[in-house]
């Protein structure tokens, strides 16, 4: 049987540190591909930095809402607050053109099949309605707590959470490791535990808005 075995990771935000952990956790777990599903830059302090890691290490993303209005200086898609306005305007300034080209051409979605399995990797979920997923299985970035929501014995929606900037209640940094082959499917989600002093510091060194900092320092 031949099996791949999947690292899924979601909700960067250009926390280079975060992301440094989780993809060590997901070499321990000797995935043979990453995928990122989207939100690889706002809020943090690091988005060239980011970028350069996904594209050094070949990690496969596809684009996310905040990358959205990163790219077209909108918010058609993200709330406009004091937050957002700093970050987007920071993260556009901060980008190299060979990046902010790169984060443009990226695709909004991905799809597999194995054997008569169908997956698709998204960053929201398109579906207002969860029963009328065509896909056997739906993975999507966005949320930023991890879950495994079984819809059926044949259907499911997964979700790695965020690596970058987790809700306060998952305890740190999350991702997730899918292994598929023909027709079978197994799915884990990991955990580790993230100090957010360093970001903090770098924040605080490059004049972020202490109402962004803030939300940080819970996790530091």
């Amino acid at each position: 049987m031949n099996l791949l075995k999947i690292g899924i990771i979601s909700n960067i935000h250009s926390n280079l540190y975060s992301l440094m952990e989780i993809y060590n956790l997901l070499e321990k777990e000797c995935v043979e591909i990453i995928l990122c599903l989207g939100d690889i830059v706002g809020y943090g302090p690091h988005p060239n930095e980011v970028v350069n890691f996904i594209r050094r290490k070949h990690i496969v993303p596809i684009k996310g809402i905040y990358d959205s209005a990163v790219i077209n200086n909108d918010f058609s898609h993200i709330n406009e607050n004091t937050i957002n306005n700093f970050s987007v305007d920071f993260t556009r300034t901060e980008l190299t053109k060979n990046n902010l080209y790169y984060l443009s051409n990226l695709p909004l979605e991905l799809s597999m099949n194995f054997g008569e399995l169908n997956i698709k990797f998204v960053h929201k979920n398109p579906y207002i309605n969860n029963q009328d997923i065509q896909e056997d299985i739906l993975v999507c970035g966005y949320e930023h707590i991890p879950d495994n929501i079984k819809l059926s014995k044949e259907k499911c929606i997964i979700m790695p959470g965020s690596c970058g900037k987790p809700v306060p209640s998952i305890g740190g940094v999350s991702c997730g490791v899918l292994e598929v082959s023909n027709n079978f499917y197994n799915y884990n989600i990991l955990k580790c535990e993230h100090f957010f002093s360093k970001i903090n510091k770098d924040m605080k060194m490059m004049n972020f808005p202490e109402i962004l900092i803030n939300s940080y320092e819970i996790y530091a």
